[in-house]
């Protein structure tokens, strides 16, 4: 196993603490649990330097609060590979925001590779290593843990410094790695790491798209009152109500608890309390006025493949593009993000696309619909 020491006390955490301060760049990773919680309960947290690799015993030490100055930090870059998950669990365990962060599989995109690459695939492809991944579905709350469980999570963070250097070094020009800088940048951003807003939740939920704006306006205060009432109770958002039944108690705006228990798939013996305040969520969206329903997508069949055509040249102009830097189109758009694209040159509100703005306006420069 890679040398790495195993921290199981709150005194070994600030000695590890006080080593990480004065490093300038240190590896980071989380391993974690989450089936049945809303918020994933943490495990253990690797860390590593130049100089030292630690493993931190998050079941045994459940404070790591005193980490919160490494992550913080402006002068010492954090490097993670798919940085966003493990951060958002991190700045919720530590209550700190992150900053100064390298992000390899992002980085992998502007180096020529693609940015949904594994991190065993780009260890691989960049430094000729192989890493073993047969732990990735373990129980890391589970105590003790494995010797094939600790040198998993070591190797996990043991290659990342010299994969960060590798890719800088891979990146086709000084101006791609001025792109990734900008793309790096935006991970300081305290809003990546909070929760997402309640009230937007409904464009997630699986099926509302076929509903009108009044049914909208009640899936919006459904899927709402679902996830302050998961996040309340640290249940996943279908131990709640699932999807379907979201669309529809959307679609049926039941009156009534009788209505609502005779609806088709709803779970036998839901207390009195949860119905009651579904209910509420469903006589909210019902007193929305018109004005303020969302807008449903409204795409018949023709103007579905009409935006698909527009989209795919778009995307065709972008890859072409992209080309000429060798970095990986996906880093400048997705579907989602070419269809959106499209849709506000027809309405001229691209304004404040994504696409529209910093160094992602050159590859849409010069297409016309």
């Amino acid at each position: 196993m890679p040398n790495a020491e195993l921290i199981t006390t709150s005194r070994g955490l600030e000695q590890a603490v006080a080593r990480l301060l004065r490093a300038d760049a240190v590896a980071v990773d989380t391993e974690f649990f989450w089936e049945r919680t809303f918020y994933p309960l943490l495990g253990l947290v690797q860390l590593a330097t130049a100089e030292g690799l630690w493993l931190i015993d998050t079941v045994s030490i459940p404070d790591i609060r005193v980490l919160g100055p490494v992550l913080s930090s402006p002068a010492i870059t954090k490097v993670l590979h798919d940085a966003p998950q493990d951060l958002g669990i991190l700045a919720r365990a530590t209550g700190a925001t992150p900053r100064s962060l390298f992000d390899t599989r992002l980085a992998a995109g502007f180096a020529g590779l693609s940015p949904a690459c594994s991190l065993q695939a780009l260890l691989r492809d960049i430094l000729g290593i192989e890493i073993s991944k047969a732990e990735t579905r373990s129980d890391w709350l589970r105590r003790p843990l494995s010797a094939n469980q600790l040198r998993y999570a070591a190797e996990d963070v043991l290659y990342l410094l010299k994969a960060r250097e590798a890719l800088l070094s891979r990146c086709a020009s000084d101006t791609v790695r001025g792109w990734l800088a900008e793309d790096l940048a935006a991970l300081d951003d305290p809003a990546v790491y909070r929760d997402r807003d309640p009230r937007l939740m409904y464009l997630r939920v699986k099926g509302g798209s076929r509903l009108g704006a009044r049914q909208l306006a009640v899936l919006r205060e459904l899927a709402a009152w679902r996830e302050n009432e998961a996040r309340a109770r640290d249940w996943p958002r279908a131990h709640v109500l699932d999807d379907s039944l979201l669309v529809t108690l959307a679609a049926r705006a039941p009156a009534d608890r009788m209505t609502f228990r005779n609806l088709q798939g709803m779970p036998r013996g839901m207390p009195d309390t949860v119905i009651a305040d579904a209910l509420a969520a469903v006589a909210r969206g019902l007193a929305v006025p018109d004005a303020e329903c969302p807008l449903p997508s409204g795409d018949d069949p023709g103007s579905r493949r009409a935006l698909k055509s527009e989209s795919d040249k778009l995307l065709a102009h972008i890859a072409a593009a992209c080309a000429a830097h060798a970095i990986d189109p996906a880093l400048v758009a997705s579907r989602a993000d070419a269809d959106s694209f499209v849709k506000g040159l027809a309405a001229e509100t691209v304004g404040d696309h994504p696409l529209a703005k910093g160094w992602r306006q050159a590859f849409v420069a010069g297409f016309t619909p």
